[in-house]
């Protein structure tokens, strides 16, 4: 099963790397790897987006992320952008929820590991119209 739309979530990618660094704070997953690699689990601790890279439906977007105004040398995370909170007030968050959103979902979809699931994530074909007299 297809997770992103290829084209989609490529544009989304090229539009996030013109606007770097991106504010960010851990979503609920990162925020997990975060406690259990010992480091200050804040929820308000904030971080910044300094690469964005696409890695197919493996891993969606991909954020390199660092504290913001880090030393060089400090130590950097790597996570898809589907584990990030976006600052509510920039310009691509719509986008970048919303990728999230459908991410998410298929992601669900596909643990399911059901024929339903398959089949929602078909997109529906138009209607033809019947020919008059057969069926109407």
């Amino acid at each position: 099963m297809r997770i992103d739309d290829y084209n989609a979530a490529k544009a989304l990618t090229e539009k996030l790397k013109q606007s770097l660094p991106i504010k960010v704070k851990a979503g609920k997953q990162f925020f997990k790897t975060l406690k259990q690699k010992g480091e200050p689990a804040n929820p308000d601790r904030e971080f910044e987006i300094d690469f964005v890279g696409y890695s197919g439906d493996e891993g969606g977007i991909m954020c390199g992320l660092k504290e913001p105004n880090s030393p060089e040398n400090q130590e950097k995370y790597v996570s898809s952008i589907t584990h990030l909170k976006i600052d509510h007030n920039h310009p691509l968050a719509s986008e970048v929820q919303a990728y999230q959103h459908q991410r998410i979902h298929k992601l669900m979809l596909q643990n399911s590991r059901g024929f339903t699931a398959e089949l929602m994530t078909i997109e529906p074909t138009k209607k033809k119209k019947s020919a008059k007299g057969f069926g109407n």
